[in-house]
């Protein structure tokens, strides 16, 4: 069982849980304590003024096998093993070691925890080589790509920059720079250039009217059908 301990005295903010990592506390006037999950992966504690911290510490320990589900879901997070592919080209190598490194060496993510790494504090690590992995990717595919589709269709664009947005696969903003998030390269191929014909035509249309759907689906054909099957991924990561 994970150690929970406060941070501060019995009015804390925030409490520290070796698998959670930092849980904020939130008082408020009504006689129910819980902890959920938010967005980030994070845990918020909501705790009745007259109640101690000590009885969130009972409350995670009591549930922790469930609060690991529930952030899963809740994040949209993926899990990470040793051996996984990660992106079009690389494979991640998870090991123990004394020292804990991230290094991409060739096409292997090679990421290395101590035996007393927290849970919490591996999975960081782990996802700090996937980034790096997925932008490497990204910066070598995408721009060529979004070059090539924007010389088929006539569209045209000023710039493309990366991003890890956590809610959308690509922006374009009206000065005509392409925001591509680097997660697009764990899509399907089909499903990628979707997203860039899907940016391009905002270069001439930035909403989503029916103009838009229309000028995307001249460039697209199939845009209905690949607008559905994106659903089934997730930009997190």
């Amino acid at each position: 069982m994970a150690r929970l301990f406060s941070s501060l005295a019995a009015t804390a903010k925030i409490i520290h849980d070796d698998e959670f990592g930092d849980i904020h506390i939130k008082r408020t006037k009504g006689a129910t304590i819980s902890v959920r999950p938010k967005t980030d992966g994070s845990l918020v504690a909501s705790l009745p003024y007259f109640v101690p911290v000590r009885e969130v510490q009972r409350l995670i320990n009591a549930n922790r096998d469930q609060l690991r589900v529930t952030r899963q879901k809740t994040s949209g997070g993926k899990t990470y093993r040793d051996g996984d592919a990660i992106g079009k080209s690389h494979h991640l190598r998870v090991s123990t070691g004394p020292r804990e490194i991230v290094k991409t060496r060739g096409l292997t993510i090679d990421v290395t925890v101590r035996p007393d790494t927290p849970p919490a504090r591996a999975d960081q690590l782990i996802k700090d080589g996937v980034v790096k992995a997925l932008r490497k990717e990204a910066k070598a595919y995408l721009p060529r790509r979004l070059a090539y589709l924007a010389m088929q269709t006539g569209f045209r664009y000023d710039q493309v920059r990366f991003t890890h947005a956590k809610s959308r696969w690509g922006s374009c903003s009206s000065t005509g720079t392409i925001s591509l998030n680097i997660m697009l390269m764990t899509l399907p191929n089909e499903l990628i250039d979707y997203v860039l014909l899907h940016e391009l035509t905002h270069t001439k249309h930035m909403n989503h009217s029916s103009e838009f759907w229309r000028a995307l689906e001249n460039v697209c054909p199939d845009a209905k059908q690949k607008r559905r099957l994106i659903k089934r991924y997730s930009p997190y990561l």
